[in-house]
Parts: C-alpha cells; sequence; structure tokens
C-alpha cells in the first residue's frame, strides 16, 4: 500500500476563540461525510446509505464511478475515517483536524492506495490535491460564517 497526504492550513484562532472555531470546522467536517458534494467538485452525488452506532455507509459518485464507503468520526481525535468497501485502487481516506505547532488549525488529507491503485499514484495525486484544495476553500468560508 502506498500513502499519499496533503496538509493545509485552515484557520488560526487565539484564546477563547479557539475552542468555537475547532467546533466549527469539526461541524464542516461532518458535512462534508454527509454531503460531500458541497465540497468536492468531482463528487456529483452522495447518499447514506446505513446508519450505523459507529458512522454510517454511503454512497457517492465521482466522476463516472461510484463508491461505496463506511464512514467513521473521532471527534476527540479530530479523525474521520472513509473505508472504501468496492474499489480496488483505494483502501482508506483520512481527513484529520489538527494543530500545527503555532496554533492553527490543520487539514490533513491521507489516501491509502491498495497495490493496485499505485500504478495510478500521480493521477490520484493531482486529483487529490485538487480536491483538498476545494475542501481547505470551503472550510475556511465555514469558519468566516460563523
Amino acid at each position: 500500500m502506498l500513502t499519499l497526504s496533503w496538509t493545509r492550513v485552515v484557520a488560526g484562532a487565539t484564546g477563547a476563540e479557539r475552542t468555537r472555531v475547532r467546533a466549527r470546522l469539526w461541524q464542516a467536517l461532518l458535512h462534508k461525510a454527509e454531503q460531500p458534494q458541497q465540497y468536492v467538485p468531482a463528487i456529483t452525488r452522495a447518499r447514506v446509505v446505513e446508519r450505523r452506532p459507529d458512522g454510517f455507509l454511503r454512497e457517492v459518485r465521482r466522476c463516472e464511478r461510484v463508491f461505496l464507503q463506511r464512514v467513521t468520526a473521532n471527534e476527540r481525535d479530530g479523525v474521520i475515517v472513509f473505508r472504501h468497501l468496492n474499489t480496488p485502487d483505494i483502501a482508506v481516506i483520512r481527513n484529520e483536524l489538527r494543530e500545527d505547532p503555532p496554533g492553527r488549525f490543520t487539514l490533513t488529507v491521507a489516501l491509502v492506495l491498495t497495490d493496485a491503485g499505485r500504478h495510478d499514484a500521480r493521477a490520484w495525486h493531482r486529483d487529490f490535491t485538487e480536491t483538498v484544495d476545494a475542501v481547505t476553500a470551503a472550510l475556511r468560508a465555514a469558519v468566516e460564517r460563523s
């Protein structure tokens, strides 16, 4: 397996504002998990297929492909995991909300490719760079609205 990752600064906050900004970012990431077409330009359709105690199962149309993903979220750790169930090239996508050493909130997106997916790593890298940039812009806008 091969992991590709991208980290972007999303927002800065100080003092009492930190809690509000982190909560807003987390809510936006949860919203992105359920309504990704509002954050990811390549996703044209998404629907929650089944709710579970630890998350949900979703179906996503990205370009001409349909992905079935098991989604779990851990707010304490700031991580949302998308496990791919029906694709031979992607194993997992992770979204991680973190703080960098200067205290800014960052988003890290990690894409874990299967051995079969490694052959298209450059294409996935280009595609996900655009995706991460779009998601970052949407998260920044969510913070500004709050």
